[in-house]
């Protein structure tokens, strides 16, 4: 996982000119925020994952599409996001700071805190995500569905397209914040 995080590192210094570069502590789980906004520890994955993925985000007419390289394990999660050969978003979360770069081009809506959060969100187990979800807000899940509720009102749906025993694809619809994302996941060697 080290080794993942100093290419993102050098590649992200190299050429992300004009980025904006934070490592802040997230509010912790069940601190009011604008909105749904998981800030859950590593280790409640409770598991490890190492993820090749293509992030496909819908707003309004507008398309804007990336590849993310996804690592997580009980002590960190890593993530970098690339588009047209550069690095456009990085994040690395330890359970107490968010440590982020973004490049000025990335949607507002799409920031590295909201990225972590959608993360968690498909692929944290229900039963951590439920545990994480700040007050008023809750968590229904069925076979290749869940859904979260803000005060009894749907707030974001995640749906499970199809899953294969290489790849899976996943789709999350923030119904408040008005986009759509398809994540295609397959393992990285």
């Amino acid at each position: 996982m080290r080794a993942l995080w100093a290419v993102v590192l050098s590649v992200s210094l190299a050429t992300t000119l004009g980025a904006c570069v934070t490592a802040r502590p997230i509010p912790a789980s069940g601190a009011p925020t604008e909105g749904l906004l998981l800030a859950l520890s590593p280790a409640s994955l409770g598991r490890e994952l190492h993820l090749a993925q293509r992030v496909t985000v819908f707003r309004g007419s507008s398309t804007w599409a990336f590849d993310a390289q996804l690592e997580a394990d009980s002590s960190e999660v890593l993530l970098a996001a690339f588009a047209l050969g550069q690095t456009v978003a990085r994040l690395r979360w330890d359970g107490h700071a968010l440590e982020e770069t973004h490049s000025e081009r990335t949607p507002d809506v799409i920031t590295p805190a909201r990225i972590l959060s959608d993360v968690q969100l498909a692929f944290w187990p229900a039963d951590a995500v439920r545990a994480g979800l700040s007050p008023g807000f809750s968590l229904e899940e069925k076979p290749g569905e869940r859904l979260v509720r803000r005060d009894g009102v749907p707030f974001v749906t995640v749906r499970w397209l199809d899953e294969t025993p290489s790849s899976s694809r996943v789709e999350l619809t923030h119904l408040t914040f008005g986009y759509r994302l398809v994540i295609e996941s397959k393992e990285a060697p």
